[in-house]
């Protein structure tokens, strides 16, 4: 919550009714903090670039890197990354994004003692620079974001709704697409105009808010063995939850899990004949990790983009940094897969993977 205004932190607590547990009133003491001491360095990039951000035009929509969490879309975006034609979001701006017009260089030195060395989930390497997902951005900007739940669990089902933003207002869709679009509009700055490549999950089950704002926007879908990746999110799941929350976690974590995936496939399925012909890649996890330069090549001529020849040769110190890199695999009876299979028969059977046994 260091990314969120003061203004904004205040009203979640105001909206929570101020109910955290005494154990994290420390952590909540210090967020105000850091709040209030970052204020005037917001307010002061608000009004130096309000003017430039309202007339920034985007002559080229954006690239989104779609999929479930843990699918692979981190390993994708970093890939992608080394193409130069394209800008990204980084970890400290998506950390925060009222501050890195003016302070990106600073904030990335200061943020780079305190970045762990490897993501504790699956041990990543992690650093400031890294191309990052822009939900966090997103949240700080709008507070239209789910992951809201995870600090204050109690009010779960008022957070839950902002995952598809198909139950909220129609004056919160507006607000989130605004918010949304000076997002990519200060992003268009911090690069020089280039073309962006964005990932988020959460993306995947927006379509429609994302083709009303960028109507050319180009996709690529990755997807991964589901009952890996449930086991792989749960994981995830209990990680965050210890980090973020500011109130005991009494929810059960295995079915916001299934019925996240189910909402997020329901709504991404139904929505992907929005996008235009020519504009969608699918890419599977597992033959991306086997033969990566095969699928590169495959997404630049299936979207049309230029640039492979050269995002081969730069590409290479990375793949061969992770060459040695083995996904999680996850042991579970038969009874477990039968259970992933009842919620997740569609994609399970969409995406060619093992059916569970018949119990």
């Amino acid at each position: 919550m260091i990314g969120i205004s003061l203004k904004e932190w205040l009203k979640l607590l105001y909206d929570n009714k101020f109910n955290v547990k005494t154990r994290f009133i420390p952590k909540i003491f210090g967020l105000t903090i850091i709040n209030i001491v970052l204020s005037p360095f917001i307010i002061y990039e608000r009004l130096k670039y309000r003017k430039k951000i309202r007339n920034t035009e985007i002559t080229q929509d954006p690239v989104f890197i779609l999929g479930h969490w843990r699918s692979g879309t981190t390993h994708l975006h970093k890939m992608l990354a080394f193409d130069e034609q394209f800008g990204y979001i980084t970890l400290t701006e998506t950390s925060l994004p009222h501050l890195f017009l003016t302070g990106s260089k600073m904030i990335h030195l200061i943020m780079k003692p305190l970045t762990p060395k490897k993501r504790p989930t699956d041990n990543v390497d992690m650093f400031p620079e890294m191309p990052h997902e822009h939900e966090f951005a997103l949240m700080f900007l709008s507070m239209l974001s789910p992951i809201i739940m995870f600090a204050f669990p109690e009010n779960i089902d008022l957070y839950r709704k902002y995952v598809t933003l198909e139950d909220v207002t129609d004056e919160q869709k507006e607000e989130w697409k605004n918010w949304f679009l000076y997002l990519i509009k200060k992003l268009t700055i911090k690069e020089e105009g280039k073309q962006l490549i964005l990932k988020n999950p959460l993306d995947t089950c927006r379509l429609k808010l994302i083709l009303d704002l960028f109507p050319n926007s180009k996709f690529i879908h990755i997807y991964r063995d589901p009952y890996d990746l449930f086991y792989s999110t749960l994981k995830l799941h209990k990680h965050n939850a210890g980090i973020y929350a500011l109130q005991n976690q009494d929810y059960d974590i295995r079915q916001l899990i299934f019925e996240t995936h189910v909402e997020m496939y329901e709504r991404y399925y139904e929505d992907i004949k929005l996008i235009p012909e020519g504009n969608l890649v699918d890419v599977k996890f597992e033959k991306l990790s086997e033969n990566p330069i095969e699928d590169l090549e495959r997404i630049y001529s299936s979207l049309d983009l230029s640039g492979i020849d050269q995002l081969k040769e730069r590409v290479k110190p990375y793949l061969e940094s992770v060459a040695g890199y083995t996904p999680s695999k996850y042991e579970m009876s038969e009874e477990e897969k039968t259970i992933i299979y009842s919620f997740w028969q569609k994609t399970i059977d969409k995406w060619g993977y093992e059916k569970a046994p018949r119990t």
